[in-house]
């Protein structure tokens, strides 16, 4: 959905470089330009140049919004700004914590059992593979065998293990919606995260936004 934006001073930027994701700060604005600070990763500077060309992702309130655009000078005042050109056209990318993205990663998955529910305590617990299909901040969707031993309900809890590019991230979803395919052969449930501390939550999102900028580099090699 393209759309018109009003960047503000101060507010987050972040720049993809070479598969890398660096985080800057708009320091200044003009009809023709938007400076911003100089992009970092982990303590390390990149000093972009005129003419390099950029995929960034804006942050503004809850609201990301993905550009294209090309580096059009470099000055220096209280510090060192990186003048990047005003985008002709900006993606909208919805509500940070519930755009829902197509992800598909094999994942691994254990029915909690409820309080008291002794006869699925220790190794009568329920494991099961599964795929996910979509995710977001707030929860996920997942397909399962259809034939699945123990009969899934909507309100049971499921502990998901998500693979992370490093190592991996388990989260506690509840079961909000169980549907099957057209052939029967799988479930496909909705699941909404519970407990689910700010520094997951935001792990889970950067995952997703690495998703979402492969789609909008995809689209602009498209068009």
């Amino acid at each position: 959905m393209k759309c018109n934006v009003e960047f503000a001073v101060n507010d987050r930027i972040e720049i993809e470089i070479g598969g890398q994701i660096y985080k800057s700060n708009i320091q200044d604005l003009s009809d023709d330009y938007i400076g911003i600070s100089i992009p970092v990763n982990n303590h390390k500077y990149v000093a972009l140049k005129k003419g390099d060309k950029i995929d960034a992702i804006y942050y503004s309130g809850k609201n990301i919004y993905g550009f294209h655009t090309i580096v059009i000078g470099r000055r220096i005042e209280k510090i060192f700004i990186i003048m990047i050109k005003r985008p002709e056209e900006i993606e909208i990318i919805q509500r940070r914590n519930f755009v829902r993205v197509p992800v598909f990663l094999n994942v691994l998955c254990a029915v909690v059992p409820a309080a008291g529910d002794l006869h699925n305590l220790d190794n009568q617990v329920e494991v099961f593979k599964a795929c996910s299909l979509d995710m977001s901040g707030g929860g996920m969707k997942i397909a399962a065998d259809g034939r699945l031993k123990y009969k899934l309900k909507i309100g049971d809890i499921i502990m998901v293990t998500i693979p992370m590019k490093d190592d991996s991230l388990t989260v506690r979803g509840e079961i909000v919606r169980i549907d099957r395919n057209k052939n029967k052969s799988k479930l496909v449930i909705g699941l909404s995260f519970v407990d689910l501390d700010k520094v997951n939550r935001e792990r889970i999102i950067r995952v997703l936004f690495q998703v979402m900028r492969e789609h909008i580099r995809k689209g602009a090699k498209e068009d």
